[in-house]
């Protein structure tokens, strides 16, 4: 038989097996967990008119959408919530950079500003 005594043939068959069955058989599974949803678009359009019109100047608004928004559902029950970073004038002039939080549910303020 080719050269190779029964012993080999047996032994290369069981270490083909014990690899075949490795490579095979499922892995220990490891619970996978689920992807926060995000807000939706509309939401997303809503929070950033919300910063315009509660804007002490609003023409100065400048929002970072691509890079300074984030989104959520992990507010209140489960509510969407969107997070944006934005820059504008103050009463004085100042350019300020601030961060808007939008809530979309009931009995929570529509938006919060803070400083950056």
């Amino acid at each position: 038989m080719l050269g190779y005594s029964k012993f080999e043939w047996i032994f290369a068959g069981i270490v083909g097996v014990v690899l075949f069955s490795w490579i095979l058989w499922p892995a220990e599974k490891k619970p996978i967990e689920p992807k926060p949803e995000k807000a939706s678009s509309a939401e997303i359009m809503k929070c950033s008119e919300l910063i315009k019109t509660s804007a002490s100047n609003p023409s100065t608004v400048v929002l970072h959408e691509l890079v300074g928004t984030s989104s959520d559902r992990k507010g209140p029950g489960g509510t969407s919530r969107v997070k944006m970073d934005f820059e504008a004038k103050n009463a004085f002039g100042l350019q300020l950079e601030y961060q808007a939080v939008c809530q979309f549910a009931k009995g929570v303020p529509s938006i919060q500003i803070f400083n950056r």
